[in-house]
This record gives C-alpha cells, structure tokens and sequence, in this order.
C-alpha cells in the first residue's frame, strides 16, 4: 500500500520533485553557460558535468571532440566521482573502443544496463569496457547544425542502472547545451587565432570591438564593425551611437556608457543593431568598460553575436514545452490504462475453429497490416472490441496504444469532450485540462464502440479527423493533427441510421471502406465446447475451483440455445453455472428449460427466414450487393446476408458450394 500525500502517491511526489529538481538544474545550467568569456568556459563545462553526473545519480562522464579529419574523438572534458579510479583515454577511434567511435559518427545512440546488451559486433569493444569496470554507458552524439561535431557519455562502475526514455531525453537537452556553449569555444579560440589587434588596447577578440572618446565618437574599431554595420571606414570617424542604434536601445547603451564612466566598472547590455541600409541585427550583447590612455579616458566596448545562443535558449524553452506535454499525455495515458484495467473482464486470443471465425480472422489478416478504416458489425455480446484488438495486435501500430471509447456509455454532452479533450475553464465542469482519446492514441489505433451512437452534430468533427487527420481541443483554437487509425463498431444497420437522419451518410461511407461481420454465436455453435473449456479453465483459476468435466448432455444443450446475448451471455452463463456446480462436473441443469424452448422457437423461424431469403435472390437473380441486390431489398449488409445464406445451407443453384 502507498501512502497517499495530498492527493498523491508517495512515488508520484517523488517524481514531480525529481522534474522540477531537473527544471532548476536546467535554468542553472543555462545561466552558468549563458554568454561566459572564453576563459570562464572550460571551467563552467566541466562544474556542469560535476551536475549531471550527480543528477543522474552516475559515476563519471565524457565529452570529446571530433577532429578535423573525423578519425577520432579527442575526449576534451572527463569527471569522475572521488574513490573511483577509472583509466582515462585520451581520445577513441578505429584502435580503441571502434564500436563506439563508429556509432557516434554516424550518429547513433548507445545505451546499455549491462555490457551483454551490445551486438556480436561489438564483442572487442565489450572485452574494453568490462575491463575498466563500465557497469551501465549511455553515449550521446552531438550535432552543431547539420554535423556530428561532439560526443557525451554518462556510465556507472559502481552498480548497474536503467536508462528511463525520459532520462535520455533530459540528457540529450544538456548535451545539446553543452554542446553548443563548446562549439562557441571553439569558434570563439579560431577567432582569437586568426585575428590580431593593431593596437595593445584593444585585446581579445569579440566579433566587434570599438572606443569612444567621451564626447560619444568613435576614434578606434575593428575590420568587424565595419562589416557588420556596413560603413566604408572614412565615415566611421563621424558615427555616432545613436546612428548605429535604435531609438529604444540607444537610451539603454547610453545609460550603461554614463555608468561606466561614473563607477570606472564594466557594464553589458543586450541590444540590435542598425546597418547603414537600415537592416536590424537582432541579439547582440555589447560591454563596455572605461579605461585611460595618457591624459585621456574613453570606453571601450565590445559587441557579441549571441544570436545562436539566444536560438538555442529558445529551442530548450520549446524542448521543456514539449516535455511538460509529453508528461501530460504520460500521465493521461497512465490514467487511461488503469481505467481499462478496471473496466475488462477479459482479454484473451479469439477461441474457435469453425469456418465462420476462420473467414473473419482471414478478412482480418487482409487488412490488418493496412491503415485502413474497419467497420465491425455485429449484434450486442459478440466480442466485436476482442476482434478490433486484433485487428491492431497484428498492425504494424501495434506498439502503439489501442483506445476504447464506448459512444454508448458516454452523455452525448461529454463525448466531444472525451473524442477531443478540452482546455481548463472550458466549459462548466472542466477543472483542468484534458487530453483527449485521439491525442492519446496518436501513432496508434481508436476503436469506437457503438459509433452509432456519437450525435449528430459532432459527427462532422469526427469525419475531419478520419480525412484530414486533425482537430481542435475544446476551449483551444490550435488545430491538434495525428496519426490514427479507426476501427469502429455497431449493432445497429447505420444504413438505417441514415434513413432516420441520425447519421451522416459522408461518415458511414467514410467508415465502412472494409466492412467485417461478427457472426452471432448461434451461426458458429461448433465453437460452443472450446468456449466452455477457455470459460471454464478461466473461472477455475478465478474461484479455485477444479472443474475439469463437461457432460455431452451439457454441451448438447448449450448448443440448442439461441443465444441473444451471445458470448457474452455464455460467458456470464458458465460463471453461474460454476458458481452452482459441485465436484469436478460442470452443472448446467437449470438452464435446459429455456435452451429448449428456444430451440422449439428456432427451428420454424429458420425455415421462415430460409425461405424468405430464397424467395427476394430469386427476384434479384441472385444478386446479392449493389442497389438492385438481395442484401438492399433485406436491409443487410452484404457480409452479413453471405452468412445467413450459409448457416441457413442455401446455395445458388447449378453453382459452387462456396458462397462468394
């Protein structure tokens, strides 16, 4: 039993922590590397990899560089936790750890609890890591744009671990932080490389460097600012601030240019520039600092394109969006599948032999592969959810969830809401935000059961989304698109439905594009003793019991049975029966009266209904789909009339004896 701490579990509150511990990791993370100076870099990287390293709750980690040519990884940054002594590398390639080296550079994950998990493949680069005790590695690469420039690793030696998709995907976030700060770096040093100041006051090398005598002119720049505003060099003399500045920005620069000549300190500020063509320069981080030369003072000031930082900021804003949406669709997902626990009574493999189940599963595994749209028709208690779900085991969404929604059993006030979902404050009642069952199922497969019963007007927004494949939450104008297959289900002829004008004509032909009829059980009794078995089997390890005989008395009689309810009343008949039964024989002597009666009733309706049917195929010619046949004339769908005709043995005269 848990403990319930304010409406929450006590692993729920650990887990809400642990994402905000992440959050506050993240914004640390970010302002220690935000717009550091080249020498505080390496120092901010190696603090950062002392953090996720105790986060992640590891033993070390890695972070290495591709060299120019791409034949190795030169492993720039390492922490280890103290007490463990590990063999260190200096870098990785074709001799050493191949495996590894090679997956990075094509851009390849690893990750693995233990050392056996990697493929044959990599048995020399295994023999490696166990011999410097690597328990559990997880290896990012790290991409600057469209190349694979870095790569990070995170493993323990001290015990084995499992590596969470969640926890992968916080690590490739900071990966790409760090990643990006490295690159900056190394930017920034190839800078320093390639230019030389003309003059001793003006040292390092920001992209754009300037003095200002205190009357506000330029008197010294660089051959960058230049080419960022676009001034041949002989107009620059005559430049002032405010003609490289907008208006809003000028008066920030400026009241950061009074403070530096006041307190001799450095002051920045973030600004845009303005080109002599009149382009803005979004993102640039200018400082600024007094300082004398001779009898003379002036500000020196330095301007920084922090353009890709800023993009990398905002890329981890939507990355954290996107992980707060990923958690509320986990969490939703998590709530709907304990509902479905709570509310099946059982799943199991279809159960029969007789040629009725093995035309279905045989339309079945047609389609299944395909993405088609399923229509399953049937009468009440025919199991018509357990044959969807096969349908989407045998997909190729079948990794994916399968979401159930029963149209019957849902206020037609609240359907849209549980089709769609809905925003916080939407409508009375909606205390927080919900995620609907489309959204939910994305990548996967929706199964409306009783789709006859979604009203009317909604039906429009369920046509949209089998057509275009989008949506729109309620309360929410942003158009939602998914990827979903539908799979639905009635007991009713929507082609009736239609007639009475409470169903849209453009969904049922939207729906029924691979129509599947479920035969009623009383067309398909020779499956009626593997039922009983698979119930009975079930029930005794339900109520331990050990009933392991079934009389050809019982079976005869279940067999003479109508079976309105169908599998569902067998079901729930067996489970009686046990409940009743002693010894190790099932008893099912209470029932016989009814069994009989219904088959006194069954077999003249038969006849009846044989020679009705005979009757309209012979006015049709033996037409039995299209506008004119027999399956339009009997308000029945065309599988459902190919059925009948065989349970009932009619057959076409001078034909063959399969029914088509």
């Amino acid at each position: 039993m848990q403990l319930k701490l304010k409406g929450k579990t006590r692993n729920q509150t650990k887990s809400v922590e642990k994402n905000y511990t992440f959050e506050s990791l993240l914004g640390d993370i970010s302002t220690k590397l935000v717009n550091l100076p080249i020498e505080s870099i390496d120092s901010a990287i190696e603090s950062s990899m002392k953090m996720l390293v105790d986060f992640f709750d590891v033993d070390r980690c890695h972070l290495g560089e591709f060299s120019d040519d791409n034949s190795k990884i030169t492993i720039s940054y390492f922490y280890t936790k103290s007490g463990y002594k590990i063999p260190q590398s200096s870098d990785i390639g074709e001799d050493y750890l191949s495996f590894v080296f090679n997956s990075i550079k094509q851009d390849k994950s690893i990750v693995f609890s233990k050392s056996s998990e990697l493929p044959a493949t990599a048995k020399k680069d295994r023999t490696t890591i166990d011999k410097i005790g690597i328990k559990s590695l997880l290896v990012l690469p790290i991409k600057i744009g469209d190349a694979i420039q870095f790569g990070i690793s995170l493993a323990t030696v001290a015990n084995h671990i499992n590596w969470t998709k969640q926890d992968i995907t916080r690590i490739k976030i900071m990966a790409n932080i760090l990643g990006n700060v490295l690159h900056r770096k190394i930017v920034l040093e190839k800078l320093y490389e390639e230019k030389e100041w003309a003059e001793a006051v003006i040292q390092g090398m920001p992209q754009v460097v300037y003095v200002l005598d205190l009357e506000g002119k330029l008197k010294r720049w660089n051959k960058n600012l230049e080419d960022v505003f676009g001034y041949p060099a002989e107009e620059l003399s005559e430049i002032t601030p405010g003609d490289l500045l907008n208006e809003k920005d000028y008066a920030r620069v400026m009241a950061a240019i009074q403070k530096a000549i006041e307190d001799g300190k450095e002051h920045s500020v973030e600004y845009d520039l303005v080109t002599k063509s009149g382009k803005i320069l979004p993102y640039y981080y200018g400082t600024g600092k007094l300082i004398n030369i001779g009898s003379k003072s002036y500000v020196i000031g330095q301007a920084v394109d922090v353009s890709e930082m800023k993009h990398a900021q905002e890329k981890v804003s939507q990355q954290l969006e996107e992980i707060k949406l990923l958690k509320d669709q986990l969490k939703a997902e998590n709530l709907y599948l304990k509902q479905e626990l709570s509310n099946t009574k059982s799943i199991g493999e279809i159960i029969g032999e007789s040629d009725v189940i093995k035309h279905i599963l045989y339309r079945i595994e047609q389609v299944a592969p395909l993405d088609t749209t399923v229509l399953l028709e049937g009468e009440t208690g025919t199991g018509k959810e357990l044959f969807a779900r096969e349908i989407h085991q045998r997909s190729a969404r079948r990794g994916k969830p399968m979401i159930v929604v029963n149209c019957a059993s849902l206020p037609a006030e609240l359907i849209e809401s549980e089709l769609f979902g809905h925003e916080k404050g939407s409508f009375t009642g909606a205390t927080e935000k919900q995620i609907g069952r489309f959204e939910l199922a994305d990548g996967g497969t929706v199964f409306l059961d009783e789709v006859s019963e979604i009203p009317i007007k909604l039906q429009v927004k369920l046509l949209r989304v089998l057509q275009e494949g989008e949506f729109e939450r309620i309360g929410n104008p942003r158009t939602i698109r998914v990827d979903v297959r539908v799979i639905a289900a009635t007991n009713r002829s929507l082609e009736n439905e239609i007639r009475k004008g409470s169903f849209r004509d453009d969904l049922y032909y939207r729906l029924n594009v691979y129509p599947i009829t479920i035969a009623p059980l009383r067309e398909r009794t020779e499956d009626i003793p593997l039922l009983v078995t698979h119930f009975v089997n079930r029930f005794n390890a339900k109520m331990g019991k050990r009933i392991s005989r079934i009389s050809k008395k019982v079976i005869s009689s279940l067999k003479s049975y109508d079976w309105p309810g169908n599998i569902r009343e067998l079901e729930n008949i067996v489970e009686r029966s046990m409940i009743l039964s002693k010894g190790s024989i099932l008893s099912v002597e209470k029932l016989q009266a009814v069994k009989n009666k219904a088959k006194e009733s069954l077999l003249p309706l038969a006849e009846l209904e044989r020679n009705h049917i005979i009757k309209v195929l012979d006015r049709t010619l033996w037409r039995i789909s299209g506008p004119d046949g027999a399956a339009r004339i009997l308000e029945m769908h065309p599988e459902t009339l190919r059925s009948r005709m065989h349970k009932l043995g009619i057959k076409r005269p001078n034909s063959k004896p399969t029914i088509s």
